[in-house]
C-alpha cells in the first residue's frame, strides 16, 4: 500500500511539473505572438535599416523582442570588418532606439565576417515556412555549429515554438525542435 501511495504521489508530482512547464511555454508563446502582431516593421525591413545605418557589413542576427512596458523592437547585430555593431530598432516605427559599436572579440564572429554562404536569411525563412506554412519567424542567427556555418531560425506556429538549424550553404535541415 505504501509503495502504491508513493508511486501515485510521484506520478502526481510529475504531472504538476509537466503542467507547469506547459504553462511557461504557453505564456512565452503568447508573449511572442503578441510581439509578432504588434510589429509593423518586418524582419527584412529591420535588417535593411540596420545595414543602411551601419554603412556596410553583414547582418548575423536579428531577434524580435519586447519589454514589460509593451515596447516591441528588433535586436540586430551587424559584423563589419573588426567591428560588431548592435542596433535596437523599434518594430512599430523602424526608428533606431539604441546603437552600440565595439571591437569583435570572438573568434567565431571573426570567422563569420570572412565567410560567404550560398543562402540568405530569407532563404532560411523559406525553408522553415515550406515545412510550416503558417509559421511566423521572429529570430534568425548566422552561426557556426559543430564547425559548420548555419542559420538558426526560430518561429511561432500557432502555440508551437519551432527551432530549426539549417546548413547555410546546402539548405539541409540539420536539427529541428518543437515545443
Amino acid at each position: 500500500m505504501k509503495k502504491l501511495k508513493g508511486i501515485l504521489l510521484a506520478g502526481l508530482a510529475v504531472g504538476i511539473l509537466a503542467g507547469g512547464a506547459a504553462t511557461v511555454v504557453s505564456a512565452d508563446s503568447y508573449k511572442q505572438a503578441t510581439r509578432i502582431q504588434a510589429a509593423t516593421v518586418t524582419l527584412s525591413d529591420a535588417k535593411a535599416i540596420a545595414l543602411q545605418t551601419a554603412g556596410s557589413g553583414k547582418v548575423v542576427s536579428i531577434d524580435l523582442d519586447g519589454n514589460k512596458a509593451g515596447a516591441v523592437y528588433y535586436d540586430v547585430t551587424v559584423l563589419d570588418g573588426f567591428t560588431e555593431k548592435e542596433y535596437k530598432i523599434d518594430a512599430r516605427t523602424g526608428s533606431i532606439l539604441k546603437a552600440k559599436e565595439e571591437p569583435i572579440d570572438d573568434n567565431e564572429d571573426m570567422q563569420l565576417t570572412q565567410t560567404n554562404v550560398q543562402l540568405t536569411f530569407e532563404d532560411a525563412e523559406k525553408i522553415l515556412q515550406q515545412k510550416y506554412p503558417q509559421a511566423h519567424v521572429y529570430d534568425e542567427e548566422l552561426d557556426i555549429w559543430s564547425g559548420q556555418v548555419v542559420y538558426k531560425v526560430e518561429a511561432l506556429n500557432g502555440t508551437q515554438k519551432i527551432k530549426m538549424t539549417i546548413d547555410a550553404n546546402s539548405g539541409n535541415i540539420l536539427n529541428e525542435r518543437i515545443k
